[in-house]
């Protein structure tokens, strides 16, 4: 998959007085451009491999022109994902070349046998050091159960990092028994993708990070029940039946969400440093410019 094409975003001025901060933008979106053509180009094979056993993939994916995936592409778009991200992500594994190579093999295996569409029986097989290897490649803090895994839990295991997917559409990305909350991610439309990674080209890996939270927060919210007076009542978890993902209504607008950031922020802007709201309001408006430049709801 070739290099992703975004337009400068508003916030990167050309007066003088910014020049440093306007250099140090376009080193960030350089390098941000290279890690989002590296996820999506891993996103896309292992989508294709998805599609191929009958599992949705990244909504934000080229359609499958339904030839088979080879070991080649699945090595290749891992091996060049690690390139650009794996120095920051991998830095403190143990034996990580060879760790890597073994977990590149694994994936192989399992695209042969086809695993990714009984993962758990695949995982079961498994001797303890090639669990092991892939417990060290997703960080997972415990050796890997098996028996105590859900199937989303289960696939993801075998997916590389940015392309492992969110099965049951809850808003959360499970990865053996841990979750976490991710934007984009599997279900976020092309169009809201290509809006994001726009408006977020120029921002260093904590703010980015920080974005994201202010995006999936309200799945968080949605899901703490308060009395009439705000005070915390109970909290809703993740498998729980009243457990809710309002980014999964048919009407959710992300559009709207980028409109009411603006609205929240202008109705504090007295109360907010005034570094702060320059910060928020470049972001948000640069948002919800690039969400209608893309046609994005």
């Amino acid at each position: 998959m070739g290099l992703v094409s975004f337009r400068s975003p508003s916030f990167m001025r050309k007066e003088a007085g910014v020049m440093r901060v306007q250099a140090n933008d376009s080193v960030l979106v350089t390098a941000n451009t290279q890690r989002v053509a590296a996820e999506r180009g891993v996103q896309q094979v292992f989508t294709d491999i998805l599609s191929s056993v009958g599992r949705s993939g990244f909504a934000s994916a080229e359609a499958s022109d339904g030839s088979a995936v080879t070991a080649d592409e699945i090595t290749d778009s891992w091996h060049e994902w690690l390139n650009v991200s794996g120095h920051t992500r991998y830095t403190t594994l143990d034996a990580a070349e060879s760790t890597l190579e073994d977990f590149s093999e694994l994936m192989v295996q399992a695209h042969d046998a086809g695993a990714y569409a009984a993962p758990q029986a695949f995982l079961s097989g498994l001797s303890d050091d090639q669990l092991q290897t892939i417990q060290h490649v997703h960080h997972l803090a415990q050796p890997i159960n098996v028996g105590a895994l859900s199937d989303e839990g289960a696939l993801n295991l075998l997916l590389p990092p940015p392309a492992q997917v969110d099965l049951n559409h809850d808003g959360l990305t499970q990865s053996g028994i841990g979750y976490s909350l991710r934007f984009p991610d599997s279900h976020t439309p092309r169009a809201v993708a290509d809006a994001w990674e726009e408006a977020t080209a120029g921002l260093s890996f904590s703010e980015r990070m920080t974005r994201e939270l202010q995006m999936t927060s309200e799945i968080l919210l949605a899901n703490i029940q308060v009395d009439d007076q705000g005070r915390f009542l109970s909290r809703s978890e993740p498998g729980d039946a009243d457990f809710v993902n309002p980014m999964a209504s048919s009407d959710y607008s992300y559009l709207n969400k980028a409109r009411k950031a603006i609205e929240s922020l202008e109705s504090f802007k007295n109360q907010t440093p005034p570094d702060q709201y320059a910060r928020d309001h470049s972001f948000w408006t640069a948002f919800e410019s690039a969400l209608q430049d893309n046609d994005a709801v």
